[in-house]
């Protein structure tokens, strides 16, 4: 088993490999709770210790049912709150819901910039006081951007930042991978803990993970990597890709499918509200109807709750 890591200055130790549950949301795979939790706990007993998740997501749940039997591992939530009443009500309800007393991680949602960062500032500084009173553990913000991670050792507080970051760079909106890695790498000598998302791009990188484990794992910038998992194979097989070991070719057989992608089904009415989602551009409007472009589309699904015709799945 790999040891754990210190999470940047935050004083949290984490397993290299975190586990995210948007693929087993309602947004993408919809698993029931109990075998959401059932996966979470099979990770669990192989190490895994952090889980991501977001209001968003709808699955605190399953890790609800999870931490009940293991009230030791750390939880990862986020939300778009942008002022104090809406961080409150984010914050409420993930203890809530999580029958967590204190939050072990609370982000702000997709950070885009300089300027998202600022206009989210009081939201911000509400985990702050939470985090004073002891009840958040740790904070920060997820991002897709470069411009967000290289503002962020000059925006006072942030503890943690979750960054798309892969081999190829697919996913990061405004600039390359290159650009992507210096960021991270000088916002963790900052004291900033990075645990890294998409190691597979939304599944572009599907046919050969080792290379796409292999890059993450050269990168002494990253923490941990968050992947979302959905069999018991997947975690088998991306526990031993992290660790630089050949996974059970049996196990890795069985998770070889076609990438992920999105689909939109034909009773889409054109209203474009899922265009006006979607942060990598893959989404447009012909001929009254939208279509997507797989090649920028990450598979997060986050244009999946805005359609009101409920036309729109990660498959």
């Amino acid at each position: 088993m790999m040891p754990l890591r210190p999470l940047g200055h935050s004083g949290l130790n984490v397993f290299p490999l975190a586990f995210g549950t948007l693929t087993i949301s309602p947004m993408q795979k919809g698993f029931s709770p109990e075998r959401g939790a059932e996966l979470m706990l099979y990770a669990a007993e192989r190490g895994i210790n952090l889980f991501d998740t977001a209001q968003l997501y709808d699955t605190y749940e399953p890790l609800r049912l999870t931490l009940k039997k293991r009230p030791d591992l750390l939880v990862s939530t986020k939300s778009y709150a942008w002022d104090r009443k809406t961080a409150q009500e984010a914050f409420d309800d993930a203890r809530r819901r999580l029958d967590m007393d204190v939050i072990p991680i609370f982000l702000m949602h997709e950070q885009e910039d300089r300027l998202t960062l600022k206009g989210h500032r009081e939201a911000f500084d509400f985990y702050l006081e939470q985090k004073a009173r002891g009840k958040i553990l740790a904070v920060g913000f997820s991002t897709h951007r470069v411009a967000a991670v290289d503002y962020a050792p000059r925006y006072p507080g942030v503890d943690i930042i979750h960054p798309l970051i892969n081999r190829t760079g697919v996913g990061i909106a405004d600039g390359t991978r290159e650009a992507m890695e210096a960021a991270i790498a000088r916002a963790h000598a900052a004291g900033i803990g990075i645990f890294a998302m998409k190691p597979l791009g939304g599944g572009h990188l599907l046919k050969n993970p080792a290379e796409a484990f292999q890059y993450l794992r050269s990168l002494d910038c990253v923490d941990a990597v968050c992947c979302g998992m959905q069999s018991e194979d997947e975690i088998d097989v991306n526990l031993r890709l992290m660790a630089g070991l050949s996974p059970d070719p049996e196990a890795a057989k069985r998770t070889q499918r076609e990438p992920r992608r999105l689909m939109i089904h034909d009773w889409c009415r054109g209203c474009g509200k899922c265009v006006a989602r979607c942060r990598q551009g893959a989404l447009s409007l012909q001929d009254g109807r939208c279509v997507c472009d797989q090649s920028k589309c990450v598979r997060c699904g986050y244009c999946a709750p805005v359609c009101e015709e409920f036309c729109i799945k990660v498959i």
